[in-house]
């Protein structure tokens, strides 16, 4: 791919072909999100390797911005790759392709985030790859991307992690569950009740009960519906193995610990 350049154009009929400032900044950053994912795809790690630089910016109906890929450490370039599965799953999406692997589904969703202005807020989307290579990003792909993220499954579950960012402003009750494995944050949905369980939980370690929201194509749950949550001790707070010695003394029913193990093993 010619120097690692990929260019956007963005444009909106109903301003004269111009762009809306914030639509523009909109897409700029909802553009990094995909690159962000497709690297995570590549090196199945969260930290980005990668960086993005402005080298043209022309604005000749629609506005065009071109961006370099840039890596931080030069022994580890993994840019190829990188742009080439941006490429590859817009092309499947644009085709109506089959797009195999869980590992892509966020890398889809940010596909979707990154196409849905169109027809709304913008009527010219489209990308191009090394100078070549372009995509036209229509309201088909915006449909299929759409599709592949829609379908959605329910059940009860747990899961463990960090409560944060509590939001009580709209219809909802809202906290993020920020889990010990797994997904990088669930959006929890609680009522009323669990209130003041939740704001006194706030930036401690919680156990989450409820049903959970599963995306068909994806690996981890994204949603929850809270019925129940307990607060974890912290990791001092918990018994030692020297504090659980002699808990039980009469575990055994009388026998010495010899005769009980061997009883034990007897019977299995």
């Amino acid at each position: 791919m010619e120097n690692y350049k990929i260019t956007l154009e963005i444009g909106n009929d109903t301003e004269g072909k111009n762009v809306r400032l914030t639509d523009f900044v909109t897409e700029l950053t909802r553009f990094t999100e995909v690159a962000g994912h497709a690297e995570e795809v590549i090196s199945g790690k969260s930290n980005r390797t990668i960086y993005y630089r402005v080298i043209n910016l022309t604005h000749s109906s629609p506005a065009s911005v071109t961006l370099e890929a840039c890596v931080k450490d030069s022994q580890f370039d993994i840019r190829e790759g990188t742009l080439k599965e941006i490429s590859n799953t817009m092309t499947k999406l644009k085709k109506g392709e089959e797009i195999k692997g869980s590992d892509r589904f966020d890398l889809v969703d940010s596909m979707r985030n990154f196409s849905d202005p169109v027809g709304t807020k913008i009527s010219h989307l489209r990308v191009i790859f090394g100078g070549k290579y372009e995509i036209n990003i229509d309201k088909e792909f915006k449909a299929r991307a759409a599709l592949y993220v829609a379908p959605e499954e329910s059940c009860a579950s747990t899961a463990r992690g960090m409560l944060d960012i509590i939001n009580i402003h709209g219809h909802d009750r809202i906290f993020w569950l920020y889990p010990e494995i797994g997904p990088n944050r669930i959006q929890c949905i609680f009522p009323d009740k669990l209130f003041d369980k939740a704001r006194m939980a706030l930036g401690m370690r919680i156990e989450v009960t409820g049903i959970f929201k599963y995306k068909v194509n994806a690996p981890y749950a994204h949603l929850a519906e809270v019925e129940d949550l307990i607060v974890l001790p912290l990791d001092d707070e918990l018994p030692t193995f020297k504090d659980l010695f002699g808990i039980d003394p009469e575990m055994t029913n009388g026998l010495s610990s010899e005769d009980y193990i061997r009883k034990v093993r007897s019977a299995n």
